[in-house]
């Protein structure tokens, strides 16, 4: 009797599952389809936030803009060079670099510059401390090989550094020598070779 009863309801069992319908397709509520796309926008947001750089932003100081400077001839574009290396006797001071007026307050002594150094010079030609007036300045020349250039500058003692572009580019400086032009009757000859810058 048993067995016929589990058979009767093993079949009203299997009878009501077939009656349901097992091939339908769950559907979801409007409310479930928002909820659902909420969660996915709160995603995409969550992981563009996270994507983005952080916000410590150290920002750049702004470079120094080099101001033209007047000079007696033209002058070639140099490559970048080291400040020159001189001795404490002959360091320029910053008010030393001061641009060249037409019409200086000092004295003027002459001077000319031989380049004997096998290629074009770049040529500086600085003041090492300013004069009575107060004027301290730095002349740029470019002379071409075995140039003899004569010019007029303050009278007082300089230091000289040249960049030569020849077959063998060099460096020539005065290095610890000053060279002092203070007579203004006295035509000063300075000579540059490749590797320094001295009286002639």
């Amino acid at each position: 009797m048993k067995q016929k009863f589990l058979i009767i309801i093993s079949i009203l069992a299997i009878l009501a599952l077939s009656a349901c319908g097992g091939d339908a397709t769950p559907t979801l509520s409007v409310d479930d389809i928002a909820n659902t796309a909420v969660a996915e926008a709160w995603l995409i947001i969550t992981q563009t936030q996270a994507a983005l750089p952080t916000s410590t932003f150290t920002p750049v100081p702004p470079t120094a803009t080099i101001q033209p400077t007047n000079t007696t001839a033209p002058i070639e574009i140099l490559p970048t060079l080291p400040l020159p290396t001189v001795a404490v006797v002959a360091t320029p001071t910053s008010e030393c670099n001061q641009i060249p007026q037409p019409e200086p307050k000092g004295t003027l002594v002459n001077v000319e510059f031989f380049n004997e150094s096998g290629g074009s010079a770049n040529f500086s030609f600085g003041m090492n401390t300013s004069n009575d007036k107060g004027e301290c300045y730095t002349y740029t020349y470019t002379l071409g090989n075995n140039d003899i250039f004569p010019t007029k500058v303050l009278a007082g003692c300089y230091w000289g550094y040249a960049w030569i572009n020849g077959a063998e580019p060099s460096v020539a400086r005065s290095g610890d020598r000053i060279l002092c032009l203070t007579d203004a009757n006295t035509i000063y000859k300075v000579l540059i070779t490749s590797e320094r810058v001295d009286f002639k």
